[in-house]
This record gives structure tokens, sequence and C-alpha cells, in this order.
């Protein structure tokens, strides 16, 4: 996996940030990557474009990052609590 940060800081604007950032996902798709842009806004408002980008079929692909609802916990109905009554 691959992640890269385009601040509007580090160039002379946000849109050549962003131009960056695009240009990098065309290099890295033509080379088989999967690319993931997504648009960021720092505290002080200023913007960050960051790249993700991963090689499909690599062990991190079949890693599950999706994000899970918690859920509550279930016993058998065989383990009852000693205070519930009978």
């Amino acid at each position: 996996m691959l992640s890269e940060v385009f601040s509007e800081l580090d160039f002379e604007d946000a849109e050549e940030a962003l131009r960056q950032r695009d240009l990098r996902i065309e290099v890295l798709q033509a080379q088989g990557w999967v690319c993931i842009p997504e648009n960021l806004y720092r505290v002080d408002g200023k913007r960050v474009y960051l790249l993700t980008a991963d090689v499909p079929g690599s062990s991190e692909d079949k890693t599950d990052h999706s994000p899970r609802r918690k859920t509550k916990p279930t016993r058998p109905d065989h383990a009852k609590s000693k205070f519930e009554r009978r």
C-alpha cells in the first residue's frame, strides 16, 4: 500500500497540488496500481490532497478494512446470570 500527500502549502496554490496529485494517479494507474484520491482539509483550512494506492491482489487487498458495527456479545442460553429470576 502506498499513501502520498499533496499539500497546498507545498505548491504555489491548491490547484497545483491537486494537479500534481492527479498526474501521480495517472502514472501509478499506468503501472497497474489501484488509486483512491481524497480531498482533505487541515485545521487551519488549507487543502490537502491524499492519494492511496495499492497493487491489485496484494495481501493487504484481501484484508477487509471496512468499518464494522460493534455488536453486543451474546451469551449462550445455558449461561444465565446469577441475578436472573427463574
